[in-house]
C-alpha cells in the first residue's frame, strides 16, 4: 500500500467529479440566462498558431532516443499494463488511464491476465526495490551493451536507480526491420567461409529512410509513494501514462513548456498542469502517426514538430 498518500480518497474524488454532471445539471447550465451574453458575442477572438521554435523546443526537451541510436522508440501495436503496490481498485484506475491514453493514439490494449509490457510499481523504497530487481533479474534492465537492444545507457540507469524522483521510468527497446520484422542471426567471423550467420533484415534503407526502427519492448515505472503526497490520482495517472507511452527525457528542460511533465514542479505553484495538455496529446498523436524508420534524430524531431504545428 502507499503509506501517507490517500490514493483511495483521491480515486473516489475523481469518480465523484465524473458523476457530478447529470443530464439535469447540464440542461440547467445551458438554459440559464447570461447577463454578459451580448458582451461575449461582440468580443474579438484571437487565434494564435504554434510557433515552429516552440514546437521544436517541446519535442527536443521531452524526447530521448535510445543510447547509440538516431531514432525515437515507441510501442508497435499493443500494450499490456500491470500495476502493483496499491490496492486493486487503485491499480485498476492507473491501468485504465494508461490504457485509455494508449487507445487515443491507436494502440490496442491487452485483455485481463495479459503479460505486462508496462510494469508500474508503487513503493516507499524505490532504490531498494530497483536494486533487488536488478539482482534477481539481471537482464531486465538491459544495461549492458546488448545487440539490437536499446536503453538510455549505464549512467542513465544509475540516475534511474539512485536519484530521488516522484516517478522514475526505464524503457527497453529493440531494433527491428523497418517493417517490424525481427532481425535474426548473430554475426561471427569464419576462417574459410567469411562472415556467416550475420544478422539479416529486408533492406528498405535510403537517404530518407532507414532499414531499421526502434520498437519499445518493455518499460518499468517506479512511483515513490513518499514524494507524491497531495497529488490527485487523476493527475498522477496521466503523468504515468505520458511517460509510459514514449521514451521521455528525465532531464529535459521543460521550463516555459505546457506539459504534464511539469506536474511535480513546485516552483510553478498553481500553474502546474494537472493533466496531459493539448501539447502532450498532440505530441503523442504525432509520434504514433510519423514514419518509424527515420534516418536521423533531427529528421524524427522535425516530423514531430511539423505534425504538431498542423493541429
Amino acid at each position: 500500500m502507499i503509506y501517507g498518500f490517500n490514493l483511495k480518497a483521491a480515486s473516489a474524488s475523481v469518480l465523484m467529479a465524473l458523476c457530478a454532471v447529470s443530464p439535469g445539471t447540464a440542461q440547467a447550465a445551458e438554459l440559464a440566462p447570461s447577463s454578459e451574453e451580448g458582451a461575449l458575442i461582440n468580443e474579438k477572438v484571437v487565434v494564435t498558431a504554434r510557433k515552429p521554435a516552440e514546437t521544436q523546443n517541446y519535442v527536443a526537451q521531452v524526447t530521448a532516443p535510445p543510447h547509440g541510436t538516431e531514432q525515437l522508440a515507441r510501442w508497435d501495436d499493443r500494450i499490456c499494463v500491470g500495476v502493483s503496490g496499491v490496492k486493486a481498485a487503485q491499480a485498476q484506475f492507473i491501468a485504465d488511464r494508461v490504457s485509455q491514453r494508449a487507445l487515443e493514439v491507436g494502440l490496442r490494449t491487452g485483455k485481463p491476465g495479459c503479460s505486462p509490457e508496462i510494469t508500474i510499481l508503487v513503493t516507499t523504497e524505490p532504490e531498494v526495490l530497483i536494486g533487488a530487481m536488478q539482482e534477481k533479474y539481471a537482464n531486465l534492465f538491459a544495461v549492458s551493451s546488448e545487440k539490437r537492444v536499446g536503453t538510455l545507457g549505464k549512467s542513465a540507469f544509475e540516475q534511474f536507480k539512485t536519484e530521488e524522483r516522484p516517478v522514475r521510468w526505464w524503457h527497453v527497446s529493440e531494433t527491428r526491420g523497418a517493417d517490424g520484422t525481427r532481425i535474426s542471426g548473430e554475426a561471427r567471423q569464419g576462417v574459410a567461409d567469411g562472415v556467416v550467420g550475420a544478422p539479416t533484415v529486408r533492406s528498405e534503407g535510403s537517404r530518407l529512410r532507414s532499414a531499421t526502427r526502434q520498437d519499445l519492448s518493455h518499460a518499468i515505472i517506479v512511483v515513490d509513494a513518499n514524494l507524491v503526497q497531495g497529488v490527485s490520482m487523476d493527475s498522477l495517472a496521466d503523468y504515468i501514462a505520458f511517460v509510459a507511452l514514449m521514451q521521455a527525457d528525465p532531464n529535459g528542460n521543460t521550463t516555459g513548456i505546457e506539459t504534464i511533465m511539469n506536474l511535480f514542479r513546485v516552483d510553478l505553484g498553481d500553474k502546474r498542469p494537472m493533466q496531459m495538455t493539448d501539447w502532450d496529446k498532440d505530441f503523442l498523436r504525432a509520434l504514433y502517426s510519423m514514419p518509424r524508420n527515420t534516418v536521423s534524430l533531427t529528421q524524427a524531431q522535425s516530423y514531430l514538430a511539423e505534425r504538431m504545428e498542423r493541429k
